[in-house]
């Protein structure tokens, strides 16, 4: 470990969890996550935005560090040549529309990062309609959702940056290891009622290809919220309500059997020491997809959710976990196996709270920020959300081959969206509340 003052080390050795995601990447596997933001205004060009990073660069020592070996063993070590113009680029052929903008995402989302560079890249794209679109790709063996986050206001947001701004800044293991709790239970989960396997059938498994599709939808936070609340849910019950309302609408539309689909829930995991980062796991969930009104499926899931969360499963799961690699590696193998398959879990999502408060990039307000992350074998969609001060935007990652129509499915993930405030609106709590 480092700090200010302090020689940053010549080599970090790659933790377990290092090495499990980068061995997860294979020819039709990437290993990396997408935050795009939407910025308004006059379009930002990547040589500014090269000016704007750089002097930002030493509170983010996660951005400085590539691959590479010792004596055999994979290291993280500092990259001395290290140039920005090889990692924020102005995206050809701009500017772009909509349906431009999307196919520039699949292509760059489905490119693997190159590993002889620190393992990020961001494409500067300006847009037909105005303002710019920033395609941050940055691996999962250095960020998750929520580092992302972090990341974003260290280098990017319009405001004090997440430490020193200049200076030896610490080193991975001080800014990083702190985060590989969270990304180790992405890949570990839990196991305690998370075997109960469901379909036979997923309509998302077979053999992936290299090829990507993506959607995105906004959707209103405070109106969502709202609806939740009116039920007694949350924010995260309502979006995995108008998520299995546009699951239905998609099973529909290929004339498939509506039933019941597991998704993966991540759940934060507070520690013992609050100074440390919280770690997350995950439970699976059974998606009521055949509620059809909007209002019920969401007091399903909230009943589904609030037992997962009393009882404690992730906690106690997650600690079992550990110890079971701890004790018998080979068990806790066959365990991460099973709940790879397609019987485990159908989909895999996640939902990751942005800023509260506005934020710019360069004086453009950011208006929404579009998420996504990597699909994987058998599980050939994923689905993401992320909150930017009142929008909610998902994010939706297919193999196209597999799961056709994506549009589809954004469309009825936005109609549900509608429909679940709506009936919240109009129920007869919500009437009798407003009448009081």
């Amino acid at each position: 470990m480092s700090g200010p003052g302090m020689p940053e080390p010549a080599c970090v050795p790659l933790s377990d969890e290092d090495r499990a995601i980068l061995d997860l990447e294979c020819a039709t596997v990437v290993g990396h996550v997408l935050h795009m933001a939407m910025l308004e205004g006059t379009p930002v060009t990547a040589g500014e935005l090269r000016a704007h990073i750089a002097t930002r660069l030493p509170a983010a020592p996660e951005l400085r560090y590539r691959l590479d070996e010792r004596d055999g063993v994979p290291v993280w070590v500092p990259d001395a040549e290290l140039d920005l113009a090889h990692h924020v680029v102005d995206a050809p052929d701009g500017p772009y529309d909509e349906g431009a903008l999307r196919a520039l995402v699949a292509h760059r989302f489905a490119q693997h990062l190159d590993r002889t560079r620190p393992l990020w890249s961001l494409d500067v794209a300006p847009l037909a309609g105005g303002g710019t679109a920033l395609l941050w790709r940055v691996h999962h063996a250095l960020a998750d959702g929520a580092t992302m986050t972090r990341l974003s206001h260290t280098v990017l947001y319009d405001e004090e940056p997440a430490g020193p701004a200049t200076g030896t800044a610490a080193s991975p293991p001080a800014t990083v290891r702190a985060d590989h709790e969270r990304r180790r239970a992405h890949l570990m989960g839990v196991i305690e009622r998370e075997f109960t396997v469901g379909p036979a059938h997923s309509p998302f498994d077979g053999e992936l290809s290299t090829r990507r599709d993506v959607a995105f939808v906004d959707t209103d936070l405070a109106a969502l919220h709202a609806a939740a609340r009116s039920a007694g849910a949350t924010v995260n019950d309502a979006f995995l309500a108008v998520l299995a309302g546009g699951l239905r609408r998609w099973v529909d539309h290929h004339a498939g059997t509506v039933t019941d689909l597991r998704v993966r829930v991540p759940v934060s995991l507070p520690r013992d020491d609050p100074s440390q980062a919280n770690r997350d796991s995950a439970f699976d969930l059974p998606l009521p997809v055949h509620v059809v009104d909007p209002l019920e499926r969401l007091r399903v899931v909230h009943e589904l959710t609030t037992a997962r969360k009393d009882a404690r499963d992730a906690a106690r799961l997650d600690d079992l976990l550990h110890r079971l690699a701890e004790v018998s590696p080979p068990l806790r193998r066959v365990c991460d196996r099973l709940r790879a398959t397609a019987r485990a879990f159908t989909v895999s999502v996640s939902n990751v709270p942005g800023p509260r408060t506005p934020v710019a990039v360069l004086d453009r307000r950011v208006r929404a920020t579009w998420p996504l992350a990597e699909i994987g074998f058998h599980h050939a969609l994923r689905v993401t959300a992320a909150s930017m001060v009142d929008v909610l935007s998902f994010g939706i990652t297919v193999d196209p081959g597999l799961v056709p129509d994506v549009d589809v499915l954004a469309d009825g993930l936005r109609a549900e969206a509608e429909l679940l405030v709506t009936a919240a609106q109009t129920s007869p709590a919500s009437r009798a509340a407003t009448s009081r």
